[in-house]
């Protein structure tokens, strides 16, 4: 195998699970499809941070309900591409499922914090104000650093 496939498999799996993960926020985050998740995320995370109070100064940490609607899903898939194709595409695969898990929660932490490292770069500061437009109307911006797919998804607003 060589670097560049690798390397390929590792970005795929990063942006075709940030779609997922943009999809399945939607659809179980914030539907009352699976009670857990859904009080978990729309009344648990959101009733922590209402559009009045978006920051503070710790996270509070309410998203463990993440693995209920993203987690298995990301198991299955990776089982599959195991099965299908062996260790070395499947260990590219986890990467870049890491890196979605990790980016996405870093992020997500760092917008809901007062005083962050990552204020001072205008990227960050952009994806937070589109991150507050959900916790102002949770029927938009669904993804929680790559806002292009709610583009693709018909759910991105800007202002």
């Amino acid at each position: 195998m060589t670097i560049l496939l690798f390397v390929g498999v590792a970005a795929a799996t990063y942006y075709l699970m940030s779609i997922l993960q943009a999809i399945l926020h939607r659809e179980y985050g914030h539907r009352r499809r699976i009670a857990a998740v859904f009080e978990g995320h729309a009344i648990g995370h959101h009733g922590e941070y209402p559009p009045h109070r978006l920051q503070g100064p710790s996270y509070e940490d309410l998203e463990g309900h993440a693995l209920n609607y993203y987690g298995i899903p990301a198991a299955l898939v990776a089982t599959g591409i195991y099965l299908a194709s062996g260790p070395l595409i499947t260990l590219a695969h986890l990467l870049g499922l890491f890196a979605t898990f990790r980016i996405n929660i870093i992020l997500h932490r760092h917008y809901h914090l007062e005083s962050t490292p990552l204020e001072r770069f205008a990227w960050f500061r952009e994806k937070r104000r589109l991150h507050f437009l959900h916790h102002e109307d949770a029927g938009v911006n669904f993804a929680v650093v790559e806002f292009w797919i709610d583009r693709l998804l018909g759910t991105f607003r800007y202002a």
